[in-house]
């Protein structure tokens, strides 16, 4: 009998070295949780420490997606929760006074393009000379 899928989970060892742009400390304390209830495009969203993931996302060990929404439990973690959502929404309100469309008012959202810039970074450097080709396969 096969075993049930992953519904919630604490990240690994070995996730917890592989995710060197956030601190230790924070990432001990991030729930993985498996859930289809997300907007349409989304395939990950963060709320506080818990990082939500769509399908089968849970069980991947490393991925530029993972690395994005851990940036977003730091980011909540930095400002708390008033101040976090607080900026989040009301840039988006901003930006989408300003561009009358909501994907671009989204990706203009200062927190975003942060998460988006160090998760790329975060990718850039595992793809350097000398990582692992099965942490770069895990992906």
């Amino acid at each position: 009998m096969a075993a049930a899928p992953t519904r919630r989970r604490s990240l690994d060892p070995e996730e917890v070295r592989l995710y060197d742009h956030v601190a230790d400390g924070l990432l001990d304390k991030v729930t993985l949780v498996r859930t289809n209830l997300l907007p349409p495009a989304a395939d990950g969203m963060a709320i506080g420490r818990y990082v939500l993931l769509r399908g089968d996302r849970i069980e991947r060990r490393a991925s530029t997606l993972m690395a994005h929404e851990l940036v977003h439990v730091r980011q909540f973690s930095e400002l708390g929760p008033r101040r976090f959502i607080t900026r989040y929404v009301s840039e988006y309100g901003r930006n989408l006074w300003k561009m009358r469309n909501h994907r671009a008012a989204y990706l203009a959202i200062s927190l975003e393009e942060e998460a988006r810039r160090e998760a790329d970074g975060w990718r850039e450097r595992r793809a350097e000379p000398g990582v692992h080709k099965a942490e770069k396969d895990a992906e």
